[in-house]
């Protein structure tokens, strides 16, 4: 069972990521629900992370964060996805940015675990550049900038 849980957050990412490509492609001027994909893959990587040091003893509290973060940046998700809140935005570019630099800090450890590592590394680092991506594209500023009234 713990097996099965395994490959699936290591799949889980990278279908993501495609099904993400794909939706994008199809609509170029909607990439604002490409980046709560995102935000939504990089969510349930914090859940399985935080279950992941919540089994381990000492680690708990760890877990814990792991959890807490997984719920803001829903919080995140939801806020840019229904709403397109500037500040939403903002958080949503911090949130995949702060997904980078994990990435980076577990990659060593990651790739020690030969291909299954090799292959949540690569899920990880696709779905931030994804994520990034659309955040940053000039339709996604446009939607957030006329939906924000106060947006410069």
């Amino acid at each position: 069972m713990v097996e099965v849980l395994i490959y699936l957050y290591l799949a889980v990412p990278a279908i993501l990521g495609l099904i993400a490509v794909v939706y994008g492609l199809t609509r170029a001027s909607d990439f604002v629900q490409l980046a709560t994909l995102a935000l939504f893959a990089a969510s349930m990587s914090y859940i399985a992370a935080g279950y992941e040091f919540f089994k381990h003893d000492g680690a708990q509290f760890v877990g814990f964060l792991f959890g807490a973060y997984a719920l803001a940046v829903y919080v995140c998700m939801a806020a840019l996805g229904l709403y397109f809140k500037r500040w939403a935005w903002l958080a949503a570019i911090g949130v995949l940015a702060l997904h980078v630099v994990l990435g980076l800090v577990a990659a060593q450890t990651m790739l020690q675990q030969g291909t299954k590592g090799l292959a949540g590394l690569v899920g990880h680092f696709l779905v931030a550049a994804i994520g990034l991506w659309a955040l940053l594209h000039k339709g996604t500023r446009a939607a957030v900038a006329s939906a924000s009234p106060s947006a410069a």
